[in-house]
């Protein structure tokens, strides 16, 4: 199947007025075998797509509707594009965020007056106004259409260190055999407590091996967004994600956060996505 064929039957699934970008037109008039805006999709594979076919960027993120398509983005989502550098495996998020009705739904174990994430919530948009290593604005979303394991992580954190360290060689080789199951390192404090800067993020990424790996800073790591990642109390903590952003693991939803081994359980969400491609 073409990547044009498998966008239509995917963005097919999505309202073309969800982009976050401008809104797209209806395209009324146009020869279906033409391109109107030159941006190498046909008109008519515009108005299936959802994008304008008469904007050669319907999302507005630098990158044209036809070389999206052909590379494998989504032309209707303006985080799903090549990024300068990185090397990082984004998604085609052929299913777009629930935005509407993101946020978590359950109670942090710690504190019954703070929200966190469960099983079934949608993610909100972590780190926009963030950066990441090259001081590219790299948030969750741009992992959408992929399965992620995030991770929330601290410099000065000893334990997290030792999690990094851990999880190293297990990222290297998932992401060499899966294109789209992919890691989001989320450092949001350094040795100081403050936001880490670029180049404390590339001293993090290069001396745990997380090379392709996004790691990323919050804009404010005490916005109420970053409060929610952790219902535990304690640090290193991850969740993992399935490819339209919605939680489907995370340490509350157990009982005993207490004895989570969150090492373990990103193994076993690994080994049981591995079952499901035989």
């Amino acid at each position: 199947m073409s990547l044009v064929a498998f966008l239509l039957i995917s963005c097919a699934q999505v309202p073309a007025d969800s982009t976050t970008g401008d809104d797209v037109s209806e395209d009324v008039g146009l020869d279906p075998a033409g391109d109107e805006d030159g941006d190498g999709l046909t008109n008519g594979d515009e108005d299936d797509l959802g994008t304008d076919a008469e904007d050669v960027d319907s999302d507005g993120d630098g990158m044209e509707d036809g070389a999206e398509v052909e590379a494998g983005y989504s032309p209707v989502f303006e985080w799903s594009h090549a990024y300068e550098k990185g090397d990082y495996l984004i998604g085609g998020c052929p299913v777009l965020p629930d935005e509407d009705n993101a946020g978590p739904s359950g109670v942090a174990d710690y504190n019954a007056r703070v929200d966190s994430y469960v099983s079934g919530d949608t993610m909100h948009n972590l780190a926009v106004g963030g950066h990441d290593a090259f001081e590219q604005e790299l948030p969750l979303y741009a992992m959408c259409g992929n399965y992620t394991v995030i991770t929330i992580s601290a410099e000065w954190c000893g334990p997290c260190q030792a999690f990094a360290a851990e999880m190293a060689g297990i990222t290297e080789t998932v992401r060499a055999k899966y294109p789209n199951f992919s890691f989001y390192e989320f450092l949001y404090q350094n040795n100081s407590g403050t936001e880490p800067t670029a180049r404390t993020l590339k001293s993090w990424s290069s001396n745990f091996g997380m090379d392709g790996i996004p790691v990323v800073a919050p804009e404010d790591n005490t916005a109420k967004e970053v409060e929610w990642l952790d219902g535990t109390g304690y640090i290193p903590s991850s969740l993992v994600i399935a490819p339209d952003m919605t939680v489907i693991w995370s340490p509350m939803d157990h009982s005993d956060v207490s004895g989570v081994d969150t090492a373990k359980a990103i193994k076993d969400v690994i080994s049981d996505y591995e079952k499901s491609l035989e």
